[in-house]
């Protein structure tokens, strides 16, 4: 089949904690597809993944500025907005937000003809108000709209009018779980059509090496309330107080470290307790292999938000590092409880150190459930399914 040129529409490029969109560019690349980069603003972190560096991938930050504001009520701008009347109207966003909006598809247009290669798809991540800067361009230059509804910006205070005409706005709407399709139908009542395709992982890039180390737990995730370090926290402390001499790592950033290590303290589990902050991949990967579990205790954050299907649960099972995780949203698409993992009720710290304790006392327990996560990781999250999915989508659209 002919190639196809991508225009990859997101917030931040590049970003650690979204691995998944640079899988996606990397095989689509590998496959022989042109990608191009347009993303709002460079997040500048220290630490990026190895696969950007062995890519040529055009890169276009937007940077808008509000005092451009005035200059974008120009006719290309006035026949956007009669264009596209469902994602211009001041009954769904402000007047500030469409003229942001409005710059950022000026942006993007301009992206489009300054590249050397011709778009034929706009694949946007995140299903959040900005992207009516891709729907916009991609209606003004004739060129189909994809949009990929993760998880923060539809579970997080929803505002269901947003996210109803961002995705009635574009061509096709991709989601990482049956989980999230029907919250897009039955809470936001969007009818554009909906595909599960799930967040890719790089299976290969996760091969499993070399012994555990004895009763070493790791979580990988940005510290935010969702992720429910608090009750790993506890169940650790559950499970140094009937003796086990549990070391936990946790990597990853955010807005709750200081209350987490505060935390860790009150709970006397400091000396217990490891924070890495973000790391390299081969870091990482060490830190998978030498983990005697891995531990994941999501939960439904106050404001509402939540992980669909996390794609570091499926790099720690593709390293055949057992997993405990929660019943939340879409993780039992992923795990089933007893065969390629364990799950627990959210929030329930007696539980999640049941489980753990479960897995560290029974070898040939913890063994069986490695050997089934890499299986189940291999033959149904394979990053390989997931572009033959995409590809699908696009194709259809374009």
């Amino acid at each position: 089949m002919p190639s196809i040129g991508i225009l990859y529409y997101v917030n931040s490029f590049p970003k650690l904690s979204e691995s998944f969109v640079l899988n996606e560019i990397t095989e689509l690349k590998r496959r022989g597809h042109e990608v191009a980069v347009f993303a709002q603003n460079d997040p500048g972190e220290d630490v990026v993944h190895d696969e950007l560096a062995d890519i040529d991938l055009p890169v276009y930050y937007a940077r808008p500025s509000y005092t451009e504001l005035p200059s974008i009520l120009t006719t290309t701008a006035a026949q956007m907005v009669r264009r596209d009347p469902g994602i211009s109207s001041p009954r769904a966003f402000s007047l500030k937000q469409i003229g942001h909006s409005l710059l950022l598809a000026r942006r993007c247009l301009e992206a489009i003809a300054d590249l050397d290669l011709e778009i034929d798809v706009i694949n946007a991540h995140f299903a959040t108000p900005t992207r009516a800067g891709a729907i916009h361009a991609s209606n003004h230059a004739g060129i189909p709209c994809i949009v990929t509804a993760h998880a923060y910006e539809i579970f997080r205070n929803p505002d269901f009018e947003k996210i109803r005409r961002i995705c009635h706005g574009v061509d096709h709407v991709v989601v990482p779980s049956e989980y999230n399709r029907q919250y897009l139908r039955n809470e936001a009542a969007v009818t554009t059509d909906i595909s599960v395709i799930p967040a890719t992982t790089k299976t290969e890039k996760f091969e499993p090496s070399g012994e555990p180390v004895e009763d070493r737990l790791l979580t990988v995730a940005r510290l935010v309330e969702k992720k429910g370090h608090k009750y790993a926290l506890e169940a650790v402390s559950q499970l140094v107080a009937q003796g086990y001499d549990v070391e936990y790592h946790i990597i990853g950033q955010g807005k709750l470290e200081p209350q987490l290590k505060q935390y860790a303290s009150d709970l006397g589990i400091s000396s217990h307790v490891a924070f890495l902050d973000h790391v390299s991949d081969e870091t990482l990967r060490n830190e998978l292999n030498e983990a005697a579990l891995f531990v994941l205790p999501c939960v439904i954050a106050e404001n509402g938000d939540r992980d669909a299907m996390p794609v570091v649960l499926k790099e720690a099972m593709a390293s055949e590092t057992a997993c405990v995780s929660t019943s939340v949203s879409a993780i039992p698409e992923l795990i089933t409880d007893g065969e390629d993992g364990l799950l627990v009720p959210p929030r329930d710290v007696e539980q999640l150190a049941a489980a753990i304790q479960r897995l560290l006392d029974d070898p040939t327990l913890r063994g069986e459930i490695e050997t089934r996560g890499r299986q189940t990781v291999h033959e149904t999250f394979d990053i390989a399914q997931s572009i033959d999915d995409l590809l699908a989508v696009f194709r259809s659209e374009i």
